[in-house]
């Protein structure tokens, strides 16, 4: 005797699989790109977090919660790359089954799987959830928040407020650009309630706010008792030598700085965004999202559920889109979910076309294919094996492949250069450009001299580090030799490391031996 499988038998594996697909393609080779300056920054706080030498608001960069995702892997020198790099891919799973409930809520069963398995290889989500970047990490707990909004909605409750305000505070931790999702809640109770044309709008705004101002209150109360112990110290510390750093001011746009509107911000970043989604697929978005909006007309549960897609997007992107001073693809790399879910809403909708039926589904099926075969997968392919040959240009090429910001080969001889130098090093100093990436290769990890205070920060640590005759060696690149001015700093050149892709001397990686004595001749000479 056979018994027929259930439905929900069949749509739990359909989904087991594609996160299966998609954790494998995440988590194959990950140490073949090089790693990023970010990634060095990030990794190297995670490994020092839950030491707990010092409150981790002084150096939260606005993306504390990534340091004690990644700290909870154990980071090292030798493993750290690879450790975090899984990491993030394993919460990547997270990000896709939020995804796909939400398509399975707002629509069906097929809506939230074409969903997870276009994100699963789509390469904007793809290539940054192969990294240990804070931006994947945000991503997932902002789908977590429109999933948990979006049942909060229908069933506004205390206990669900308090379940909002746990991830709402842990989105902010994880990347403050994810400040405007506590509107999210509020904007689904709007979208969701049900509004009634005939009656008047007065008593039914307060029958709203009597449902949703409590547990909304909850969560902002929650949200705020997360914050209070980053809060309280840095107001306290904040005119001390060493204020906390909840924000990274050098990512905050100024008056002078450019973009000077949202609508620069998204001419300068919409051609990075086409190198990982390709022409075509945003063509096709704007396209299906056009379809929806026209749908909806007659059709409320759609327009629901566009309108929360819509408000999903803007909470991820909004605060990028008026205060990020960096136009680079990572910032709108969390809109990957939202567009997922439009493509995936049209296509499920024209696979049930009445009229075109048969003419809609080989569309649907032909363009998939085509994309897959022609962009997604050959950019999949290549991110494996060989990501510096990615068809990047612009700000992508410049911050990925070109190495002013990744540890090209001239890092990694720089690192052996060190490692092998004679006599061996007293103490080893390195620049911001250098000092996270070299955080990987080398066996005496140097002290990093501030981006822009690395003469002072160079002058101080000799004189702290070193004694006469003792033997110091500092790497350099994107600087000229600053050190030459030190009183009482000798030095010489070790080695120059040339960049493959930089053909400006300044910015070759150097290795300069250095000491102090009353003359410059070579200690121990």
């Amino acid at each position: 005797m056979t018994h027929a499988r259930s439905p929900k038998a069949t749509h739990l594996l359909i989904v087991a699989a594609l996160l299966l697909l998609q954790f494998l393609i995440r988590t194959y080779n990950t140490t073949v790109q090089d790693p990023y300056l970010d990634e060095g920054f990030h990794i190297v706080r995670a490994d020092r977090i839950y030491d707990f030498e010092q409150h981790p608001g002084r150096f939260a960069h606005g993306k504390v919660l990534l340091y004690f995702w990644l700290g909870v892997f154990q980071p090292t020198p030798d493993t750290g790359l690879h450790v975090s790099r899984s990491g993030m891919a394993l919460f990547s799973l997270i990000t896709t089954s939020a995804i796909y409930a939400i398509g399975r809520r707002i629509a069906n069963h097929r809506t939230g799987a074409l969903a997870l398995a276009l994100y699963a290889v789509l390469p904007l989500a793809f290539f940054y959830e192969r990294m240990a970047m804070a931006d994947p990490l945000a991503a997932g707990l902002a789908a977590l928040v429109a999933w948990r909004s979006l049942s909060f909605a229908r069933r506004p409750t205390l206990r669900a407020g308090i379940v909002l305000g746990g991830l709402l505070a842990m989105a902010s931790l994880a990347k403050l650009t994810m400040g405007l999702l506590p509107l999210l809640p509020g904007m689904m109770g709007l979208i969701y309630y049900p509004w009634q044309r005939r009656e008047s709008l007065r008593p039914q705004l307060w029958r709203w706010i009597e449902t949703y101002f409590p547990p909304l209150l909850v969560a902002a109360c929650v949200v705020a008792l997360v914050w209070l112990p980053f809060l309280i110290p840095a107001y306290l510390a904040r005119n001390s030598d060493d204020p906390f750093i909840l924000v990274d001011s050098f990512n905050v746009r100024t008056s002078a700085d450019d973009p000077q509107s949202p609508l620069s911000y998204i001419r300068e970043t919409l051609p990075l965004m086409i190198q990982a989604t390709s022409r075509g697929l945003l063509i096709a978005a704007g396209l299906a999202l056009a379809y929806l909006l026209l749908a909806s007309v007659r059709d409320r549960r759609l327009a629901q559920g566009v309108l929360l897609v819509l408000a999903w997007l803007l909470a991820l992107l909004g605060l990028s889109l008026v205060a990020a001073r960096l136009s680079t693809l990572r910032y709108v790399s969390p809109a990957a979910g939202p567009l997922c879910m439009i493509l995936a809403l049209a296509a499920s909708r024209l696979w049930d076309a009445p009229r075109f039926r048969p003419i809609a589904r080989r569309a649907v099926v032909a363009a998939a294919a085509a994309w897959l075969w022609l962009f997604a997968w050959p950019f999949i392919q290549t991110d494996l094996t060989a990501p510096e040959d990615l068809p990047f240009s612009g700000t992508n090429y410049t911050e990925y492949q070109s190495g002013y910001l990744s540890a090209d080969d001239a890092v990694r001889a720089a690192a052996v250069t060190l490692n092998q130098a004679e006599p061996p090093a007293a103490r080893t100093y390195a620049n911001w450009w250098l000092c996270h990436l070299l955080y990987f290769y080398v066996d005496q990890q140097p002290v990093c001299l501030g981006y822009s205070t690395a003469s002072a920060d160079l002058q101080a640590g000799v004189a702290a580090d070193l004694e006469p005759g003792e033997i110091a060696y500092l790497a350099l690149t994107g600087y000229q030799p600053f050190f030459q001015s030190i009183d009482g700093l000798c030095w010489e050149p070790v080695a120059q490391h040339d960049r493959a892709n930089i053909s400006r001397e300044v910015w070759d990686v150097w290795v300069w031996r250095i000491w102090t004595g009353p003359t410059c001749a070579r200690a121990g000479s």
